[in-house]
């Protein structure tokens, strides 16, 4: 029930209270105010499933109010008073409109009844009526105002609406055909125009922060460099019309006019104009598909982010600082121990919580680490492999060949986790002194490698899952992962990551 909703509940209630209390007191037959809750039984009842708009339910009262209180009176005078209650409850739960609107049916509705039932003037009726009505337009403003005071900013309405939208799109996503997955969407798209026009190769673009990047290529092509196309995609999302150019031609990707994506084909041969707008209707509810799978990707990127940085506050600020503390112990216990075996204990206690606290802040910056809007997968990786060579004892050698061309914001997110685990496994578990790290990105192409010249990899444990994750996280995006231990003269492990 909403906040709007419980007031409305206990004017009824105090309303009816009242106008109860003065018929007792006032030795006043109690038959109006059994008709008046009456009335105010089966308002709150039309809106328990909350189907009927609660604007139509306050009209419908009123008229009620309005034709029970004329036929009642003079014995049951009593109920007259309820007829203020309506413009209040309109005021409070739809607005200032509403009020008049109330106000006016109950003035039509008392005068009609009026004429029928009584069929003369009453001086009595008509002033009661008068006076009844007028308040009622006070207290429906006075509803109004009070209604505008719980819209601002203190009032949890914004979030329950959005809770609502919430539970909406859980029940449909569970029904929707295509799912939720853009790239599922953007290949639906590919294929369903391949099927009209000839194509070497195509590729299916968004726009973020004003620059274009490539959401899925066709299967089997490395796909030209979209900047070489770049003046034919402004004029197709500015236009939200098709654009040709030589042997590419540019459809827009709509959704209520306006544009989603844009399809880039390179033809092998040009299609006509009648192709052209055929293929370009048929991508309509495609445009429709994608908007939604892309806002719900943003949505849930931006929360799986805010996630990462709150868990990375926490460990900072609780387990972190926690652990540093420990180590002032050990060191205090350290200068005080006399005995050649306890400080040789504390010492590898000493060394043992020094490798808790740089493993922690390794996680802190591993948790926080993203590929940002300016920069690239390779920047990120290369950021990150400078980082873990800051803080261990390995040598990070890193080699970057990454294109102006950004991959998809999903792929780059999967790509640089697999790496990270990566890194992580190597400084952890190799015990090498040096660390290769490389990164190829020409989309749809992309290349990672990670080589150390340590140890090997060693029979995993029952509870590890490093290596299972890096092979779902690729699987998830269509990358090829390859483990080779040992790598070079039995030493080592290459771990390589291919996108194609």
């Amino acid at each position: 029930m909403t906040d709007h909703r419980r007031v409305a509940v206990a004017a009824r209630v105090f309303t009816l209270t009242a106008i109860a209390s003065t018929a007792l007191l006032g030795n006043v037959a109690l038959a109006g105010v059994w008709w008046a809750a009456g009335i105010a039984v089966i308002a709150e009842l039309s809106q328990l499933g909350a189907r009927i708009p609660v604007r139509w339910v306050v009209v419908v009262e009123a008229v009620a109010t309005a034709v029970i209180g004329v036929i009642a009176f003079p014995a049951h005078e009593a109920a007259l008073p309820y007829l203020a209650l309506p413009a209040l409850i309109a005021g409070i739960t739809t607005g200032a409109r509403w009020v008049g609107v109330v106000v006016l049916v109950e003035a039509a509705s008392l005068g009609t009844t009026w004429a029928v039932a009584l069929g003369h003037d009453s001086n009595a009726l008509s002033g009661d009526v008068a006076t009844w009505l007028i308040t009622g337009v006070g207290l429906g403003l006075l509803g109004t105002l009070t209604r505008r005071a719980g819209a601002g900013p203190a009032s949890d309405a914004s979030y329950r609406s959005a809770l609502e939208l919430i539970r909406q799109l859980h029940a449909l996503s569970g029904r929707l055909t295509s799912g939720l997955d853009p790239v599922d969407i953007a290949d639906e798209a590919i294929a369903a125009v391949g099927e009209d026009i000839v194509v070497r190769s195509a590729v299916v673009v968004v726009r973020q922060a004003g620059e274009f990047t490539a959401l899925r290529h066709s299967p089997g092509v490395v796909s030209y460099p979209l900047d070489e196309a770049e003046q034919l995609l402004y004029r197709a999302w500015n236009s939200r019309e098709p654009v040709l150019g030589g042997s590419r031609v540019v459809l827009p990707i709509l959704a209520d006019s306006d544009p989603v994506a844009l399809l880039l084909l390179d033809c092998l041969t040009m299609p006509d104009e009648r192709t052209v707008d055929r293929v370009t209707a048929a991508l309509a509810p495609a445009g429709v598909r994608l908007n939604a799978a892309l806002l719900f990707t943003a949505v849930r990127d931006s929360a799986t982010s805010e996630e990462r940085h709150r868990l990375a506050r926490e460990v900072h600020d609780g387990v972190a600082q926690d652990v540093a503390s420990l180590g002032y112990l050990v060191d205090n216990l350290a200068a005080t121990t006399v005995d050649p075996e306890q400080a040789h204990a504390v010492a590898i206690l000493r060394r043992e919580v020094t490798r808790v606290v740089a493993e922690l802040r390794n996680s802190v910056f591993d948790l926080r680490n993203e590929t940002a809007v300016g920069q690239g997968l390779g920047q990120s990786i290369a950021s990150f492999a400078r980082h873990i060579g800051s803080h261990s004892e390995l040598t990070v050698h890193v080699t970057l060949d990454e294109s102006a061309v950004r991959l998809g914001p999903r792929v780059e997110a999967e790509l640089l986790r697999i790496t990270q685990e990566a890194i992580n496994n190597a400084r952890r578990h190799s015990g090498g002194r040096n660390l290769w790290v490389s990164c190829r990105v020409h989309p749809p192409y992309a290349e990672i490698g990670v080589l150390d010249d340590g140890e090997g990899i060693r029979a995993p444990r029952d509870d590890s899952h490093g290596l299972r994750i890096m092979h779902e996280r690729a699987d998830r995006v269509g990358a090829d992962l390859t483990i080779t231990s040992p790598a070079d003269e039995g030493r080592g492990t290459r771990i390589t990551l291919q996108l194609t």
